[in-house]
């Protein structure tokens, strides 16, 4: 699944600064620069899988976190969005568990470890196989 050029740049303009960010008064600032430019540019009808997950990384509450990364899997859809689904799902594994819900985490886990099988993102697939046989 194609990013253009300058969604790419300008979203991870804004994830490394929010990285930097040194006061909480920055990092919101910038995540509200981010929010908006992801919300601007499903307006313009150029969503992507990539902004929302972006977002939902960077947002630090969980259960706020879950809904984004859902609205992502949506757009996720086809074979060339399957390293999108993988990672998303395992997001949603890491978020749910975090959050204590066990049994959501390891449903996310085993969708993303069935579709990983078939990318080519190693450290991914080791970090979901990591992550399910922590889970027991």
């Amino acid at each position: 699944m194609k990013i253009d050029k300058d969604m790419w740049e300008r979203v991870m303009e804004l994830a490394t600064l929010l990285v930097d960010a040194g006061r909480p008064d920055q990092y919101w600032e910038l995540y509200n620069q981010l929010l908006a430019y992801c919300e601007e540019q499903r307006s313009v009808g150029r969503d992507h899988p990539f902004l929302w997950e972006t977002l939902a990384d960077f947002t630090t509450d969980d259960r706020a976190a879950i809904p984004i990364y859902l609205q992502a899997l949506e757009l996720a859809g086809g074979d060339e969005a399957k390293p999108y689904r993988v990672s998303v799902r395992f997001a949603l594994a890491e978020r749910h568990r975090s959050l204590g819900l066990e049994t959501e985490a390891r449903a996310y886990a085993i969708a993303a470890d069935d579709e990983a099988r078939s990318i080519d993102d190693l450290e991914l697939r080791r970090q979901i196989s990591q992550f399910l046989l922590a889970a027991g």
